[in-house]
């Protein structure tokens, strides 16, 4: 009787593992090239080895760089990127691992792309390759931590820094957990995790915003774009085993560019009171507090953080009129 139990375990653990096996393949299946999820202004361009989705509007004395926050991509900057347009060149690009850029399952000349201080090195290149001089860097959230970062690098590249709702704190995993991470079996069963952190995406924007009616359904729909992104579940995994767990916050009192710092005061994700250190920590930097609104002010309030920027330019008299 033992014996038969036995079997009849077995059998059941064989099933399910060949179910995994086939409902994992069958997603992938249905995964499409960067290039067929593309729109019509789309733009790819090689970066270090790494092939980077971007968009490009306008031009002018100014070029916006627009870096983008954990989970976004350029299609967050939507709302904003025509409107800069307006008052010079705007360029907002995918950070590897996010949107429509290449997903490298390697370090790339020795530099994992998928950490903080590869991810400066991917924005260097692209600034590079796109012959950009003296840009005003606006990085969100994590992207702001990356152009924190580039700044404190390469003091003499940026003629001014955009923070909104800066996530500086260090957020890489625990070691413990980034080593079970690495582990040959969770590298294994980490697509039907990555599945389980989907179904709680549409939460985390939720969250992201203080108005819930300004969430749009095209808004989500490209959230959940990337998704379909050939490789984006091997992305996600490479990010959460990238080593991030580096001391920004004391290296911001030596960032010498103009800084404004922008924070949504009903912000549940970056507490406001961070942002505020976050100005009062960087010389020459300035503070702007949207009322009414949450993590992502350039999407929930577009309008008043465009005129954010430029008032906060025109102060620093830097190509605005």
């Amino acid at each position: 009787m033992k014996r038969k139990l036995k079997w009849v375990v077995i059998l059941i653990l064989i099933a399910f593992f060949l179910y995994y096996v086939y409902s994992i393949l069958s997603i992938k299946a249905s995964y499409k090239n960067p290039q067929d999820l593309a729109d019509a202004d789309s733009k790819f361009i090689l970066v270090n080895g790494i092939k980077i989705h971007y968009k490009e509007y306008g031009y002018g004395e100014n070029t916006y760089v627009l870096v983008h926050g954990f989970g976004a991509g350029t299609f967050s900057f939507n709302n904003v990127s025509r409107e800069l347009a307006k008052y010079g060149r705007v360029v907002a690009l995918d950070l590897p691992g996010f949107g429509l850029s290449q997903r490298p399952t390697d370090s790339i000349n020795g530099l994992d792309p998928y950490s903080r201080i590869g991810q400066v090195e991917i924005l260097k290149g692209i600034i590079s390759e796109l012959q950009i001089d003296k840009p005003v860097l606006i990085g969100h959230s994590m992207g702001g931590a990356v152009v924190t970062l580039f700044a404190h690098k390469y003091p003499n590249i940026p003629k001014a820094l955009i923070l909104e709702d800066p996530a500086i704190s260090p957020n890489g995993s625990p070691k413990g957990i980034s080593n079970f991470l690495k582990s040959p079996v969770e590298k294994f069963l980490f697509p039907a995790f990555a599945k389980i952190l989907v179904r709680s995406l549409e939460g985390v924007i939720d969250k992201a915003y203080f108005d819930k009616s300004k969430i749009t359904s095209h808004m989500k729909e490209n959230y959940l774009k990337t998704l379909k992104v050939k490789d984006w579940d091997k992305g996600l995994y490479y990010l959460a085993i990238a080593d991030n767990t580096l001391d920004i916050e004391s290296s911001l009192s030596r960032i010498p560019t103009p800084t404004l710092v922008i924070t949504g005061m009903q912000d549940e994700i970056v507490d406001p009171k961070l942002s505020k250190k976050v100005s009062e920590s960087i010389p020459n930097a300035q503070l702007v507090e949207i009322e009414n609104c949450g993590h992502i002010p350039h999407e929930e309030k577009p309008l008043e953080f465009v005129e954010s920027v430029l008032n906060f330019l025109r102060v620093l008299n830097i190509g605005i009129v």
